[in-house]
């Protein structure tokens, strides 16, 4: 047998440039709920973005976050776009972070 070990790449921590956080179906609510409380952390507000099939994981996240009192939902907006020919749903949703969720997602997200 041998004795090297696999090396596996270093974990980066998220470091968000901007409050948008677009939302994919390659992923699950479940993890998008974590990243928009990295984001909230960062900037007290977070827009999720999505287009067509991501809609509804966007709308499970905020629903989810708002159920958990971190944060109230302050804007919804939907639009039909034009890519690539087709016709795609798009869907911008601002949450803003409540003052009893800042504290909870500073004590859960300890570094």
């Amino acid at each position: 047998m041998s004795t090297q070990q696999t090396q596996r790449p270093q974990k980066q921590k998220l470091d968000p440039a901007d409050n948008q956080l677009h939302v994919s179906s390659k992923k699950s609510a479940k993890e998008f709920i974590f990243i928009a409380k990295i984001f909230l952390k960062k900037f007290n507000s977070v827009e999720l973005h999505a287009l067509g099939e991501a809609t509804k994981i966007s709308v499970r996240v905020a629903e989810n976050l708002q159920r958990q009192g971190l944060i109230t939902i302050s804007k919804i907006n939907s639009f039909t776009t034009d890519i690539d020919g087709r016709k795609r749903v798009k869907l911008v949703i601002i949450l803003q972070l409540t003052q009893d969720g800042k504290a909870r997602i500073d004590q859960e997200l300890q570094a």
